[in-house]
């Protein structure tokens, strides 16, 4: 087993002590870009063409539209009109702290992101070939021509497609803003959160090993808390809600800022999820 997954089973192990009587719950949805094609609509929205470069220098309030008229007006076909309800809650979370401006760190990995998105769903639905040199557009091709084809319906074999789709894409945006000259680069804290994402994505990878260990752990002992924990596991990684990845956000964040460990390794990595998991429960029971 990989160590991301093994910290994300003992880590939420650890949080099935304390959350006895989380349940799932549904997430009101967001409000939606009207899909017509009007002038006020970019021509590169419509083609799901735009660059890299074009994506990079627009406000997030601005890539946060586009991302939902992808899905309301293109993903339809593809079975995917709720398949980046988990990156419209990321987005929100920068405009809420005012982060992701033209130009910096957090701009350049979320822009990765957006055009892997499109280029995959150009791809997946015939429009276009491109790739921008993005790898993560090919993982999204193939995980969106799937979805079109009927498949990634059972979530152990949807969210690690899902996973391995977005963090392709944001590797790719996190290495353009680490190799491009004059953009501001990556704070601690959001060093910090960024680590914070990536135990997201490892939960997502790994979604079979967690609940099979939790349900191991606890099923003869306590076998409500084993259901739970699969319970808020499926929350937490519910990519068709934008409430869970924004809720994590936040309190991600609020964590980075306390001087907590900072490098990607098990042990520091242990630290942040303790210090997350406690959080995130709470904030989850307040919107409940």
């Amino acid at each position: 087993m990989k160590p991301a997954a093994i910290l994300s089973v003992f880590g939420l192990s650890a949080l099935t002590v304390a959350l006895p009587a989380i349940v799932e719950r549904d997430a009101s949805p967001s409000p939606r870009v009207p899909p017509d094609d009007g002038p006020s609509v970019p021509a590169c929205w419509i083609s799901l063409s735009c660059t890299f470069k074009e994506i990079e220098a627009t406000s997030m309030s601005s890539r946060l539209d586009y991302v939902r008229y992808m899905q309301y007006a293109h993903f339809g076909p593809l079975k995917a009109d709720n398949q980046f309800r988990a990156i419209e809650g990321v987005i929100e979370f920068f405009i809420s702290e005012k982060l992701g401006a033209p130009g910096t760190w957090v701009s350049y990995v979320d822009a990765g992101i957006v055009e892997a998105i499109q280029r995959g769903g150009a791809n997946a639905l015939g429009l276009s070939t491109a790739t921008g040199g993005n790898p993560g557009s090919d993982k999204w091709a193939s995980f969106l021509t799937r979805r079109k084809n009927g498949g990634l319906t059972d979530r152990d074999d949807h969210d690690p497609a899902w996973s391995e789709s977005e963090q392709t894409a944001t590797e790719y945006g996190k290495l353009k803003a680490e190799t491009t000259s004059g953009v501001s680069p990556a704070t601690k804290e959001q060093l910090r959160w960024y680590q914070f994402t990536q135990l997201f994505r490892a939960i997502m990878r790994n979604r079979s090993t967690v609940i099979l260990f939790i349900r191991a752990t606890f099923i003869f002992t306590n076998p409500g808390l084993a259901f739970a924990a699969e319970a808020f596991i499926n929350w937490l990684t519910d990519i068709t809600s934008d409430l869970p990845t924004r809720l994590g956000c936040e309190v991600a964040y609020t964590l980075s800022e306390l001087d907590l460990p900072l490098g990607a390794n098990l042990i520091n990595d242990a630290k942040l999820l303790g210090a997350l998991l406690p959080k995130l429960y709470k904030i989850y029971k307040e919107n409940k």
